[in-house]
């Protein structure tokens, strides 16, 4: 990884970087400060000699998020419409105001839309003059495969428990180290379960299990109210517990496939409380090891 940040920014401070990159697996804290170093060393006026200065205005402004020519695009609860994508590029298409480079980051990107997609492709295959663009992701085949086969992939190995504990900085120690084992060992989910509160979590996977085990519909409305963020968490976590079932041979693959189809159906802007109950009626019918 070391090795290949370094190319990356060489050919940063060259000037032959990428028009496009997608950054996928490990931290997106991580993601972002290296999207952030290479705005820097694109647009900073006093290089030296290992990267940028960081006290020149436009490193100053860059590491504030106060830059005129660093674009930020993000999920607005759960996707990247493309209304925002539209919005988007009428920046990106103005005449540069202040930096020598312009660099959108966008984050989650697995969360645009199919027409936001198709909307960012079409600045991709024609990029204004000194653009660069950096995809954030968990995971790059959640990308347009028109997308990602024009991208450079660099890809971001997951750090250790010891490392995220160090980068999660001030949390609780033992809530991180239990966010951190939830997940699976998914930086990203980890920070979402501490965000969220663990305790609310274990709550609420404990009250689903028991209207699956027991086969309860009625059970299943002291689960609501529930939003699109809070429903996509429970329902990665749950793709975890299944997959370690998996392994060992206590949950059967189609409890996995349940909850996969789940977090695709939840992205298409379907009603998330609809999203939990089918997800539970499935599984009532098949009688998985979650209903034993």
């Amino acid at each position: 990884m070391k090795r290949q940040l370094e190319h990356l920014e060489k050919a940063a401070s060259e000037r032959r970087l990428a028009h496009l990159l997608l950054f996928h697996g490990g931290s997106s804290l991580h993601q972002r400060e290296v999207a952030l170093r290479l705005a820097q060393i694109l647009n900073c006026s006093k290089p030296i000699s290992n990267g940028p200065c960081q006290s020149c205005s436009s490193c100053r402004k860059i590491l504030s998020g106060n830059h005129p020519e660093v674009l930020w695009l993000k999920p607005l609860k759960t996707t990247i419409g493309i209304e925002q994508v539209l919005k988007w590029q009428e920046k990106v298409n103005l005449k540069h105001y202040e930096g020598i480079y312009k660099v959108s980051i966008i984050e989650q990107a697995e969360a645009l839309t199919i027409p936001a997609a198709n909307s960012l492709l079409k600045v991709i295959e024609e990029p204004p003059e000194r653009t660069v663009i950096i995809l954030s992701a968990d995971n790059a085949e959640g990308i347009l495969p028109t997308i990602q086969s024009r991208a450079q992939l660099v890809y971001f190995p997951n750090l250790s428990e010891e490392a995220w504990l160090k980068e999660v900085g001030d949390e609780d120690r033992h809530e991180a180290i239990q966010a951190f084992r939830l997940s699976g060992s998914n930086q990203n989910l980890a920070t979402e379960i501490l965000k969220h509160g663990i305790s609310t979590l274990q709550e609420w996977l404990e009250k689903f299990g028991i209207a699956v085990q027991e086969r309860d519909f009625l059970k299943l409305f002291a689960l609501f109210p529930i939003d699109k963020n809070q429903a996509n968490l429970y329902l990665q976590v749950m793709a975890v517990q299944a997959q370690a079932g998996i392994r060992n041979g206590t949950i059967r693959p189609f409890d996995l496939l349940a909850i996969g189809k789940a977090v695709d159906v939840l992205r298409q802007q379907v009603n998330p409380r609809l999203v939990i109950e089918v997800l539970a009626l499935e599984l009532f019918q098949q009688g998985g090891a979650l209903c034993d």
